[in-house]
Parts: structure tokens; sequence; C-alpha cells
């Protein structure tokens, strides 16, 4: 975790790496244990960007956030983190789910909207009372994740008073954005990043235990066929691969403002930052009403 942020505070935005390499050494000290204090790094970032870092609290969980909120717009644009580091082998649970390189917060700071804000997933950066392992395993797309970031959101929208959101999801904060979405009427889009559009297909893809308890915007279309939808889909991504997105878009009876679009040379975690601005200009299709 050290050397990736290092490489973060050499190849970002930021103008404060002294205090952030206090911090890794630190971290190397105190032997890397699963109660790393990330807030020194998330200050950090709030400060290069003009904003705020701030801790929401939910009714369940209490998330993390990033948050620059000019109020110049009417739409504020949303990116909600991936699964991070949910596993740190195979069939072994990771201790702490905070994403070694996180990605969706690096696609933020790349943006030049002025409205937007970076949210985390259950027990990232922050731990609270109710956070177990199998919150970031099993439970990671459950109802209870569901509600709290649809609570934070409200607030962030309160905050800048906000009319419309859009939302920005990458892997499985890709699955938990359509879900949100489903279940609004103040989504102007939605966006995703080598989404999880379907945990149970991508489970039996790659022919891994099913997730109980997990929902899926696969099972909520009719609720999501209202929504424009854009998603980006990396040629060399292994872990959620083209035919995603492919069984994903023919459940939709009428997939007109469902668009896809697979960007060249991009994995799963790669490929993605350095074009982000111009991958943020391909339209999202409008949809007629249905």
């Amino acid at each position: 975790m050290a050397c990736l942020y290092m490489m973060r505070c050499k190849h970002h935005i930021s103008t404060n790496c002294f205090p952030l390499l206090i911090g890794i050494l630190l971290l190397i000290l105190g032997g890397c244990s699963s109660r790393v204090d990330h807030s020194l790094f998330i200050r950090n970032i709030a400060t290069d960007l003009g904003g705020k870092a701030e801790v929401v609290i939910g009714q369940e969980y209490s998330l993390q956030t990033v948050h620059v909120l000019s109020s110049k717009n009417d739409v504020l644009r949303i990116y909600i983190e991936g699964d991070g580091r949910a596993w740190a082998r195979r069939n072994r649970p990771s201790m702490d789910p905070t994403p070694v390189n996180p990605l969706v917060l690096n696609l933020m700071t790349a943006d030049t909207y002025e409205d937007k804000a970076y949210v985390a997933r259950p027990c990232q950066y922050v731990k609270g009372e109710n956070c177990k392992v199998s919150t970031w395993t099993d439970q990671r797309y459950s109802q209870s994740a569901i509600v709290s970031l649809a609570q934070v959101i409200d607030a962030l929208k309160q905050k800048g008073n906000y009319q419309h959101i859009e939302l920005i999801g990458y892997s499985g904060g890709a699955t938990l954005a359509l879900l949100v979405a489903a279940g609004r009427d103040d989504i102007r889009s939605v966006r995703t990043i080598a989404g999880n559009l379907d945990p149970h297909h991508v489970n039996r893809l790659h022919n891994v235990s099913p997730m109980a308890d997990a929902a899926s915007p696969a099972n909520v279309i009719d609720k999501l066929k209202r929504i424009p939808q854009l998603h980006l889909v990396g040629a060399e991504d292994n872990a959620i691969p083209p035919v995603v997105f492919d069984a994903y878009r023919a459940s939709f009876p009428e997939p007109e403002c469902i668009r896809g679009e697979i960007v060249a040379g991009a994995s799963h975690q790669e490929g993605w930052v350095e074009h982000w601005r111009a991958l943020l200009k391909i339209p999202v299709r409008s949809c007629k009403a249905l």
C-alpha cells in the first residue's frame, strides 16, 4: 500500500507529498496493520482539489466522501468506489477493504467538472461498529449497502442544493450505482467502468460461489429502462469481459439508451485514468418516453 501511495504522490496532482511520506513511514513502522489511518491521505486529496473530505454518517454505515460542491451546476456528479481490497487472496478475505490503488478517486480528480463527489463503500477508509468481514464480501451488494449509499447521495445533494444526480461507478461500484438509480427519480444518467452489471452472471462465469444476498441490476430492468446509461468495457478485462455487458443489454426489451463502449487497451484496473477526460466526452444517449 505504501509504495502505491508514493506512486500517486509522484504522478498525480498532490502538492503536499511530505506529510504523506511521513504517514507512509509511520504505516511501515507500524507493520501495516489492518487498522491503518487513511485520513491523512484523504485530506490531502481533498486539499489538492480545493474541496472537503467528510465522513457522512448513515443509518448503518458511515461512508468516506471527498467532494467539491461549487453549486455552479444543478447536477452533482458522484463517483462510487469499487469493491476495493475485499479479498486478500481468492479464498481469503481482507481485513481492510480500502482500495490499494484508489482508481475511482484518481478518476474523480482528473475530472474538471466543478460539482463532483467521491463516495467510498461501507468500511473503506473508515471503520464503524457494524463493519464485519461479511460487509465487504458476501454482503457488499446487499440492501444495507444500497440504503447507505442512497443516504449519502441525499446528504450531498442537499448540501449543495442540487436538482439532479449523475452516477459513475467502477466494478462493484457500478452494481450499486445502478441499484441506487433504480430507486430514485433524480438520476440524470449512469456511467459504469468495468461494471459488474450482474453479480450472479459474473460469479457463474468465474465458477465461484454464489452470493445469496446480492442484489443485481439485471433483476430491476423495468426500473432502469428509463435511465440513460453508458457502460465502458475494457477490451483486455478478464474480470468483467464484454459478454457481461452484452447479456445485460440483451435483457432490456428496448435498449436504445443502454449504450456500451469497448475501450481499447484497458483492463479491469489499467488504462482508464489517462484517457478519462476523453471518455467523459462520449455522449450518454437520452431515453425516449416509455
